[in-house]
């Protein structure tokens, strides 16, 4: 065979795509029935829904030195999440004691913030789901931004290199906590299953940090709004309720199953209402402890 002489591949063999080319499949969703929805990937089979440890069978992911860094730095402590449910502004009064604990605020509440309604600065921020991060990461859309927060995380499918922001990689939306399970009780995280809810999906990576104890704040879990904005508030698309419990459902299970604890504060909030999570009185929670 001479030099100019080249062996044939059997099969055509097509310029590998990287993980960003594929994640650029916009999630379809599938309804099964009202409030219950199966959202997954155009490329579908992207991942190995079954392998965890090997972070769901994506390639080519970078060590996330920071995730490394923060694991069990807060060993022991408490924590409280706050969703954008109406019932938070009910709670308003109880608010400004957050400012001498551990937070998490999601999405656009950095808007409450401004006006006076958000009494106190997030020790962390996040947004969990890809239309905030616009120009593939390089940028997150301003209204979801808070640059008062201590951190801003954002759990995203591609890679988030927008100044101040730190990245968590994000499954598929096809694998789920309520299928999967929790993360973040462990040596090694993968990329973290969604929860149809950020609060949710968020509370593993303050699993992950140490927090022993989450109390969750706004999780309403209804289709009214938003807590300052309950006309405006409401999102495009209604809420897939049934998604959320399950979700909800599984993580508390999980969370018990590591030892760790796991609350609602929300006064009325589906979750407690339906026995999901434990409620507990956020003005008795911050009175125990003060």
């Amino acid at each position: 065979m001479t030099s100019e002489q080249k062996i044939k591949p059997l099969f055509p063999l097509k310029p590998r795509k990287k993980p960003a080319q594929l994640l650029q499949h916009i999630a379809r969703e599938q309804v099964i029935e009202d409030g219950y929805v199966f959202r997954a990937f155009d490329t579908f089979p992207l991942a190995d829904m079954d392998t965890p440890q090997n972070d769901w069978g994506l390639e080519d992911l970078p060590e996330m030195e920071w995730l490394q860094n923060v694991h069990n730095f807060y060993s022991g402590k408490r924590t409280f999440m706050l969703g954008t449910g109406p019932s938070l502004a009910t709670q308003q009064h109880l608010l400004a004691p957050l400012q001498h604990e551990d937070t998490w605020t999601v999405n656009r509440m950095r808007r409450w913030y401004e006006q006076g309604q958000l009494p106190f600065t997030p020790t962390h921020h996040i947004v969990t789901e890809p239309g905030p991060c616009t120009w593939w990461g390089k940028m997150i859309e301003p209204r979801y931004d808070f640059p008062e927060a201590k951190n801003r995380i954002a759990v995203n499918w591609w890679p988030v290199t927008s100044p101040g922001w730190l990245w968590c990689p994000k499954a598929p939306d096809d694998i789920q906590i309520r299928w999967q399970g929790m993360f973040g009780f462990d040596d090694d995280l993968p990329p973290l299953p969604t929860g149809w809810a950020s609060p949710l999906t968020g509370s593993q990576l303050a699993y992950w940090m140490g927090y022993d104890t989450v109390y969750f704040l706004g999780i309403d879990t209804t289709q009214e709004g938003q807590a300052w904005d309950p006309i405006l508030g409401r999102t495009l698309r209604p809420r897939q309720i049934r998604s959320i419990l399950d979700c909800f459902e599984r993580a508390a299970r999980e969370v018990k199953r590591h030892g760790r604890q796991i609350y609602d504060c929300t006064p009325g909030g589906r979750i407690n209402q339906e026995g999901i999570l434990e409620y507990r009185d956020l003005e008795e929670v911050l009175h125990a402890s003060s």
